[in-house]
């Protein structure tokens, strides 16, 4: 079945008590984020601290969300710098029959772009029955994946979507109007902005929290309901900044901790939010939630 890259995705937390995953968390979460009217979840990708996971780790997350979340289409995360190793990982998980795979061009290694092409290709090779979704995200890898080179890789048919976390207007505008590909802004400070341009929709992680405000802004964006969806997005500008102010997702995960869907735990090298700034996001979050009345209804 076609993978339809639309609306508001949640690359979605990895709850954890004392270093294990916490699987009841991940299904209230995830119930929660579903009565919203999300479109999809990404796991176990930056957000998902997937790199920080095992394979069998990423595979029981996989099937919590199967089974919280049955409806919904869910993209597994490949991270792996190595090819063959991202290849051995998308075969994997593959197996699981996700509804895509989320692949990172290979970080640190800094390859030219014929070497991007050929690491996407074989992960395509490897996971033949699995849409891939290419996850541009230079600040994270160190590696451009040009516009040229995506169009390769669609043409050949091993990619169907991008991930774009770049940052760059006139690139996302060449992404939507130049490529053939199902664009999805990574980047939640432009996702306005993208969504304007004619992305498909987001992957944001800011949507974890007040997710139907998130869906709304979308939706009334395909409504050509330019000024009461920028309305939401100025409202949530704030917080989205604050979300990512010290290093995702412990920011996140801390919010969360507060209004009570998981505990703030994150796995080394990522560490605790600090306390100022835990204090700066209850407080950003209470006065939306005093607005939202107001704001939504006049939305």
């Amino acid at each position: 079945m076609p993978l339809h890259l639309e609306g508001i995705w949640i690359p979605i937390v990895t709850p954890f008590r004392d270093d294990a995953i916490d699987h009841a968390a991940l299904t209230r979460l995830a119930r929660y984020l579903t009565a919203a009217g999300i479109s999809g979840f990404v796991a176990g990708a930056t957000t998902g601290e997937g790199a920080l996971l095992s394979m069998d780790e990423q595979a029981a997350v996989f099937d919590t969300l199967r089974h919280a979340a049955p409806h919904l289409p869910v993209v597994l995360g490949v991270s792996s710098a190595s090819t063959a190793a991202a290849a051995h990982q998308a075969t994997t998980l593959a197996a699981l029959h996700p509804d895509g795979l989320l692949v990172t061009p290979p970080s640190y290694v800094r390859p030219t772009q014929l070497g991007v092409q050929k690491h996407f290709e074989a992960v395509a090779d490897a996971a033949p029955h699995a849409p891939i979704i290419v996850y541009s995200i230079p600040y994270r890898t160190g590696v451009t994946v040009e516009v040229e080179t995506l169009q390769t890789l669609a043409q050949q048919g091993c990619v169907v979507g991008i991930k774009e976390c770049g940052g760059d207007i006139a690139r996302m505008l060449r992404l939507i109007h130049d490529t053939p590909l199902q664009v999805l802004s990574g980047d939640d400070g432009m996702n306005f902005s993208a969504l304007c341009l004619g992305a498909h929709g987001t992957i944001a992680a800011s949507a974890h929290i007040l997710p139907h405000w998130h869906v709304r802004m979308h939706n009334l964006l395909r409504q050509g309901e330019l000024a009461r969806a920028r309305q939401i997005a100025v409202a949530l500008h704030p917080i989205t900044q604050l979300l990512f102010a010290e290093p995702n997702p412990s920011p996140l995960k801390a919010l969360l901790a507060e209004t009570g869907h998981l505990a703030a735990d994150v796995r080394l090298p990522f560490v605790p939010v600090s306390d100022a700034l835990r204090r700066r996001l209850v407080i950003a979050l209470d006065t939306l939630q005093r607005a939202e009345a107001a704001l939504m209804t006049d939305a």
